[in-house]
């Protein structure tokens, strides 16, 4: 028909075959060049320089005297320890002094220390505090040409150290030995771990206040600054998050973690400049790193900038995949190492076997070798005839010649037309091809994991968004629980079930989903239901990810049920897993239900030393030691409840009931 366009007949059996051509272009140089590593760090040093760990010293008149004056005390407690092992046992508190003994064991201590070499490693300290003071206060830098001048100033000199060191050893020397100041008794882990454990119990004031002792114990670690940064961003102080991981990058200038949360809360500012130069740099940092990239991606998601997340996708996925492929490979080789070791068993246990049979024949009968020119007769039921080794030779040759000649016939093969019959001939074994390894989980779960750790809610979600998306991924029960970990942040405790319902349909046995539906029903305050999914969760055979508030609470719906031995059992399982404050004094008040009086105690005493402020362990404190009949502790251990402000009612009222009844415990009796 006349308008219509000719067929193309010869390309048409290509269309029908539906055959396609992939074409793979590689550039020489980038259309958009990356931003090198040098510039990006140059960069984030603009926006955060970085901070020396120590300040530097600067030297004046007034950091030169103190400077001498710390050097002369630190020489005065030497020459007084060296004095205390000389002559400490010959002190007797009832003698008395002479002079001529005094004298003696001065005269002793000089020869002591001028034999041993110490009087001249103490001037050495000495002299550099002292050429600083001439140098800071009088300075003098230059030799003196008039020797009268000389003799003033170092005449003048002489009397201002006297003077110094006089003040000096006032302030270091008493009349009794200042007593030591006690090692903390609780480390920086312990005191994440009590952070943590006040946060999950919405307890925000004490949560901050363990963040800033650990910083206070230690400015200079960069994962103080960063903990205390992530729950700032949790409660929604933007700005204190901010000044967090400021300080966290200032310190150090490659916290991988730091710089990621820096960007996040650039993108929450509307600071989408200074976001992607962290970002990037974090790739920098760890070009490896398989959340950096996702991270990066996310941003560039949330500015709509579509090439920049395909690249940085593309990116994560490589590692992805690779990391995959190296733990396949690590599993292989695992398993082959285990075979041969068990072949090699199997190998010494069956010559062990041979050696002990020839041992039975006594032998003196050598093993027969076959000769190579004599045929050997098959076994019996073999359908192999019979060959020699020339002939095996022979037919092996063949046998190579004919695999090649298939292998060059292989490609007429593939031209031939479809359909047509072929030749039957014999095809050599190929080994099986080993499948490609499949990521655990996407790159999307990689970065859930971690933004829910850290609370970064906005850039969780838009995570969850891809990951229901993602071919590896979808809607799996991993899906649904870090689906329903996100509402438990925001609150939002409808979602959060309807999630977890949805996750338990697919893995029915999951120990993390049924603890997070115990918090669910436990903040709706069902603690019925949480209390049937806390302990389905506790009988599972593998643990939860997070067992300790698991524990905390469902201890705690014992005590409200009065099943005081279930609940000391239970508290006393977080005790051993990680002891904090909560969990003895939850052991404290079982056994004082229970008339343990002496373990209750103990318990008490325990969740005293780990937080000395909490006004409820002062109070079960108070009600040991009125029933044990200790007046004056009862009474202290009750002014201290009082004093940090004791807020539950039935118990002060209970305090107040057992007072009177024993007659004391109350200073206002």
């Amino acid at each position: 028909m006349e308008g219509q366009a000719p067929v193309n007949v010869e390309g048409q059996q290509y269309v029908e075959a539906k055959s396609y051509v992939m074409l793979e272009i590689c550039l020489a140089h980038p259309l958009i060049p990356k931003r090198p590593a040098e510039e990006l760090a140059r960069r984030v040093a603009e926006y955060i320089p970085p901070r020396p760990l120590f300040p530097k010293r600067t030297d004046g008149a007034v950091r030169s005297v103190e400077d001498f004056q710390n050097q002369v005390a630190s020489v005065a407690n030497l020459i007084l320890d060296e004095f205390r092992d000389q002559f400490g046992d010959d002190f007797k508190p009832d003698d008395t002094e002479t002079s001529e003994a005094m004298e003696s064991r001065r005269q002793k201590l000089i020869y002591e220390l001028n034999s041993s070499g110490k009087y001249f490693a103490f001037k050495e300290q000495l002299k550099h505090a002292v050429v600083k003071i001439v140098r800071e206060k009088y300075l003098r830098t230059s030799t003196f040409e008039d020797r009268q001048e000389l003799q003033t100033f170092l005449s003048e000199l002489y009397v201002y150290l006297i003077d110094q060191m006089h003040v000096a050893l006032g302030k270091v020397l008493a009349l009794e030995d200042q007593p030591p100041i006690p090692e903390p008794l609780t480390d920086s882990a312990q005191l994440k771990h009590f952070a943590r454990e006040a946060e999950v119990n919405d307890n925000y004031e004490l949560a901050t206040k363990y963040y800033q002792e650990r910083i206070a114990r230690n400015k200079n670690d960069p994962s103080h600054w960063f903990d205390y940064g992530t729950f700032c961003l949790y409660i929604n102080d933007i700005t204190k998050a901010e000044e967090c991981f400021k300080e966290c990058i200032a310190i150090d200038q490659k916290h991988l973690h730091g710089l990621l949360l820096y960007g996040v809360v650039c993108t929450l500012q509307q600071r989408h400049e200074a976001a992607e130069t962290f970002f990037e740099a974090a790739t920098c940092v760890d070009p490896k790193s398989i959340l950096a990239w996702t991270m990066l991606g996310l941003f560039y998601d949330a500015v709509n900038n579509e090439i920049g997340a395909e690249m940085a996708y593309l990116e994560a996925n490589k590692l992805n995949q690779s990391k995959a492929v190296a733990i396949a490979r690590a599993s292989r080789e695992d398993e082959q190492a285990k075979e041969r070791e068990a072949r090699g068993q199997e190998a010494e246990e069956k010559g062990e076997a041979d050696g002990s049979h020839a041992g039975d024949q006594g032998g003196l009968a050598p093993p027969q070798q076959p000769h190579p020119d004599i045929k050997q007769p098959s076994p019996p039921g073999s359908d192999k005839p019979p060959t020699s080794a020339r002939s095996g030779g022979q037919r092996s040759m063949s046998d190579r010649r004919q695999s090649a000649t298939r292998r060059s016939g292989s490609h007429h093969k593939v031209g031939s037309q479809r359909g047509s019959p072929q030749p039957h001939e014999e095809t050599e074994e190929q080994p099986p091809r080993e499948p490609t390894p499949v990521p655990a989980c996407s790159i999307y779960m990689h970065a859930i994991e971690w933004l829910l750790e850290v609370k970064a809610i906005p850039f969780t979600e838009r995570a969850l968004a891809h990951e229901l998306l993602s071919p590896v991924g979808g809607p799996t029960s991993m899906y649904h629980i870090a689906f329903a970990r996100l509402k438990l942040q925001k609150k939002e405790t409808t979602d959060a079930e309807e999630s977890l319902n949805e996750a338990l349909q697919f893995d029915y046995q999951n120990p993390d989903a049924w603890a997070l539906m115990g918090h669910v029903k436990y903040m709706i305050g069902d603690t019925e239901n949480a209390k049937d999914c806390y302990e389905r969760t506790i009988s599972f055979l593998h643990d939860a990810s997070e067992m300790h508030s698991i524990y905390l609470r469902l201890a705690s719906i014992y005590l409200q049920d009065q099943r005081f031995q279930d609940a000391k059992n239970v508290f006393l399982m977080a005790c051993k897993k990680s002891a904090s404050c909560v969990s003895w004094l939850g052991v404290g008040i079982a056994c004082y239900r229970l008339n343990e009086l002496g373990e209750a105690e103990d318990a008490l005493s325990e969740a005293n030393i780990l937080n000395n402020a909490d006004p409820e362990v002062w109070a079960y404190l108070s009600l040991v030691c009125l029933k044990t009949g200790r007046q004056l502790e009862a009474e202290q251990a009750y002014k201290y409840a009082i004093k940090l402000n004791l807020q539950d009612t039935d118990l002060l009222n209970e305090i107040q009931s057992v007072q009177q009844q024993v007659g004391f415990g109350n200073p206002e009796f």
